[in-house]
C-alpha cells in the first residue's frame, strides 16, 4: 500500500515537473556502424546569445490502485510558451559552459494536484525574470553539472532542470549509437541515429526505447510502454538550431488493462534572434558561491513542500483521521480508500507528532491483525524519521511480538526508501535473535534498508550489516537458507557483494541458482553481466528465466545480443521463456540485426502460442 512512495521524494517532484530528463552518459557507442562523414560535437560560441521560440507541454497522471472505489488520480500538467535563451560563457576547465534562461513567457501553466504553482504574471516574473542557470557540458553533450544562485527559487531551478533535460543530446561519431540517460522517470535506454548521411547541417533522431526501472510512474510490476521520437538539427557550426518531438510513457498493470500511470511530453524549439552579449570579465573579488546540482537532482523548499502537503492532506484533520481508523482499520479498507491513504500519509508528515499517537493506536487490544498491518503500512508509507521511530516502537510492542504473522509485519520495513541508522540497527538486532520465517523476513528487510542507507550515506555500519548477511550465506547449509540469504543480498544491491552472489551461480541446487540470478538484478558491473549471460545457458527453465529478467534491467551490447541469438537458434530456450526473451531483446530491434534473426527464428518454431507469434510479427512489421 505504500501510497507515499508514489508521490513524495523524487516521485513527487517528477509529478511536479512532469517528466524531467537529465542526460547522464554511461554507455560507450555502438561499434560496427558505418562512420559519419562529419564528426559531431556540441558547440556554443563564447559571447553568443541565441533565442529559441519554445512550446513545451507535459502531463503526468498516476492512479493509485487497490481501492474498491474508483481509483484516485494524482498528477499535474505544465505548459510554457515563450523564449528559451542560451548564452555561451567561457569554458570551465575542459567543460563547455552554457547559460539557460526563460523570457517572455506569455503562456505559463504549472499545476500539481490541481494547485496552480504559477497563478499569475507576478509569480512568473518573480520566478524567472533576471535568472540564469549555468550548464557544464562535455564536448559530446554529456552534462556534468547545473549551477544556480543560492537564492534562486526552487521552482526556477526545477523548471530549468526539466527543460534542459529535454534539450541535452549525447553526440557520437557513427551512424547510430546508444546510451543510458538518467531521467526523473528512471534510467532510460536511448538510441540516436543520424538522418543526414553525414552532412551538415546534421539531423539527429533520438528515441528512448525503455525505462527498466521507472520512477514517478506509480508502484507495481506492470509493463512500461514507451513511444518516443525527437528530432534535432545542428547548424554548420555544430550549434543546436531546432528540435521537436514527443514522448509517451505508460505503465499497465500485470496482465494488461487500462494504464495505471501516464506521462506525455511535447517540445518544440524554433530558431529566433541571434546576437552577441558582453562576457563578464573575471573579478578580483570572489564571486558569490553557486549551488551546483548533479544531473537529475531536483530541489524543493520548506514553503513549497508545506503547500504541497496542504494539497495532499485535503482538509483531513487528526480527529477525523483517528475516527476513520477506529471505524474502518480492522476491515482494511476505507471509503474513498486511496484518497484516504494519500491524505493520511500527508497528514502524518505534516504533523509528525501524530506518528507517536498512531503507534499507541497500534497497541489497542481491539485492533485485529489486518488493522495492525494497515497502521504499519501508513507509517512505512510516510517514511519520515518520526514515522520510522513510531514504526520501530510498534514492532517492538508486545502486541506485535504476539502476532503469529510477525514476519509479515516486519516486512513493511523493506518499503522504506530512506531508512535511518536507528531503523537499520533495530532490524539488525531483531535479525540476530529471530528464528524461522521471522528470520527470513528480517534478512530481507535488513538487506533492503542497510543497502539503501549505505548507498545514500556511505554508512560503514550499514555496510557491515550487509557483509554479515554475506557471512551467513557462506555458512548456510540448506538450499532454502542459501536462497533466502541470496535474495536478501539482492535487496541490498551493493557491488561489493557481487563475488559472493556470483559464487552460487553454479550451485548444484536450481533454487539457489535462481536466487543468485535474481540477486544480481540491481548490480550493474561487468562481472554481474558475465554471470547472468552464463546463467542464460542453464538447463533449468526457471533459472534461465530469472537470468533473462535480470538482463532486461541493463544495457546489452552486441556481444550479449549475439549470445542470446545463438542460444535461441540452438534450441536452448524453452517455450515458456520465449516471451521473456522477446521482452529482453525488443529494445534493440532497430539497431542489432541479431535481434531480427532471433525473432525470425522464434516464428519458425512449432509452438501453440498465437499471442507470441502475433507479438513478434508486430515487431518485425510482417
Amino acid at each position: 500500500m505504500n501510497a507515499r512512495k508514489v508521490i513524495t521524494g523524487g516521485a513527487l517532484l517528477a509529478l511536479l515537473l512532469l517528466g524531467a530528463a537529465w542526460l547522464f552518459h554511461t554507455q560507450a557507442p555502438v561499434t560496427g556502424a558505418p562512420p559519419a562523414a562529419t564528426p559531431l560535437r556540441v558547440h556554443f560560441p563564447v559571447g553568443e546569445r541565441r533565442t529559441y521560440r519554445m512550446d513545451y507541454t507535459a502531463r503526468t497522471e498516476v492512479r493509485l490502485a487497490g481501492s474498491q472505489q474508483k481509483p484516485t488520480a494524482m498528477g499535474g500538467r505544465a505548459h510554457f510558451v515563450g523564449d528559451l535563451v542560451l548564452r555561451g560563457h567561457p569554458a570551465q576547465g575542459t567543460a563547455l559552459r552554457v547559460g539557460l534562461s526563460l523570457e517572455n513567457l506569455h503562456e505559463h501553466t504549472l499545476e500539481l494536484f490541481g494547485h496552480a504553482l504559477l497563478p499569475d504574471a507576478a509569480a512568473v516574473a518573480a520566478t524567472f525574470t533576471g535568472r540564469e542557470a549555468l550548464l557544464d557540458l562535455d564536448a559530446d553533450g554529456t552534462l556534468r553539472a547545473v549551477s544556480f544562485q543560492e537564492e534562486d527559487p526552487s521552482l526556477f531551478k526545477n523548471t530549468v532542470q526539466t527543460l534542459a533535460g529535454e534539450l541535452q543530446w549525447v553526440l557520437r561519431d557513427g551512424a547510430t549509437w546508444q546510451v543510458e540517460e538518467l531521467t526523473s522517470r528512471g534510467t532510460a535506454l536511448t538510441e540516436y541515429a543520424r538522418l543526414d548521411e553525414g552532412a551538415l547541417p546534421a539531423r539527429i533522431l533520438k528515441r528512448r526505447l525503455a525505462y527498466p526501472e521507472p520512477r514517478g510512474m506509480g508502484t507495481g510490476s506492470g509493463a512500461v510502454e514507451v513511444d518516443s521520437r525527437f528530432e534535432m538539427t545542428l547548424d554548420a557550426d555544430g550549434v543546436l538550431e531546432r528540435l521537436s518531438g514527443e514522448e509517451r510513457v505508460l505503465r499497465r498493470p500485470t496482465g494488461g488493462g487500462e494504464p495505471t500511470a501516464t506521462s506525455h511530453i511535447q517540445l518544440r524549439l524554433e530558431p529566433g534572434k541571434r546576437d552577441r552579449f558582453v562576457v563578464a570579465q573575471a573579478s578580483a573579488a570572489p564571486a558569490a558561491p553557486l549551488q551546483k546540482l548533479a544531473p537529475g537532482e531536483l530541489v524543493t523548499d520548506a514553503h513549497a513542500r508545506e503547500r504541497m502537503l496542504e494539497q495532499q492532506v485535503d482538509g483531513l484533520t487528526p480527529e477525523r483521521f483517528f475516527e476513520l481508523m477506529e471505524k474502518y482499520a480492522n476491515g482494511g479498507t476505507f471509503p474513498e480508500h486511496n484518497h484516504f491513504l494519500l491524505q493520511a500519509t500527508g497528514l502524518l508528515e505534516q504533523q509528525p507528532e501524530l506518528c507517536a499517537r498512531l503507534a499507541d493506536f497500534f497497541q489497542q487490544s481491539t485492533l485485529k491483525p489486518r488493522g495492525r498491518a494497515l497502521v504499519l503500512d501508513l507509517l512505512a508509507g510516510t517514511g519520515t524519521p518520526e514515522a520510522q521511530t513510531a514504526l520501530v516502537r510498534a514492532l517492538s510492542s508486545p502486541q506485535a511480538l504476539a502476532e503469529p504473522g510477525y514476519g509479515m509485519l516486519l516486512s513493511r520495513l523493506s518499503l522504506l526508501t530512506s531508512p535511518t541508522p536507528d531503523t537499520v540497527r533495530f532490524i539488525e538486532r531483531t535479525h540476530r535473535t529471530a528464528r524461522d520465517d521471522t528470520r527470513v523476513a528480517t534478512a530481507y528487510a535488513l538487506g533492503a534498508t542497510a543497502g539503501a542507507l549505505y548507498r545514500q550515506q556511505q554508512d560503514a555500519e550499514s555496510l557491515a550489516a550487509v557483509q554479515q548477511l554475506g557471512a551467513e550465506l557462506r555458512a548456510a547449509r540448506t538450499p532454502e537458507d542459501k536462497a533466502h540469504l541470496l535474495l536478501a543480498l539482492g535487496n541490498a544491491g551493493l557491488e561489493e557483494q557481487v563475488d559472493v552472489i556470483a559464487h552460487y551461480a553454479q550451485d548444484a541446487d536450481a533454487q539457489v541458482r535462481r536466487a543468485s540470478a535474481r540477486a544480481l538484478r540491481k548490480i550493474q558491473t561487468p562481472q554481474a553481466m558475465r554471470t547472468l549471460l552464463s546463467m542464460t545457458e542453464d538447463t533449468d527453465a526457471p533459472v534461465q528465466s530469472s537470468a533473462l529478467t535480470a538482463l532486461g534491467r541493463r544495457d546489452l551490447d552486441e556481444s550479449a545480443l549475439r549470445q542470446l541469438r545463438d542460444l535461441a537458434l540452438s534450441g536452448r530456450v524453452p517455450v515458456e521463456n520465449h516471451h521473456t526473451l522477446v521482452t529482453v531483446v525488443e529494445p534493440y530491434l532497430q539497431r542489432a540485426p541479431e535481434v531480427r534473426q532471433l525473432l525470425q527464428h522464434l516464428l519458425t518454431q512449432d509452438v501453440p502460442d498465437a499471442q507470441l507469434h502475433t507479438r513478434i510479427r508486430g515487431l518485425l512489421g510482417t
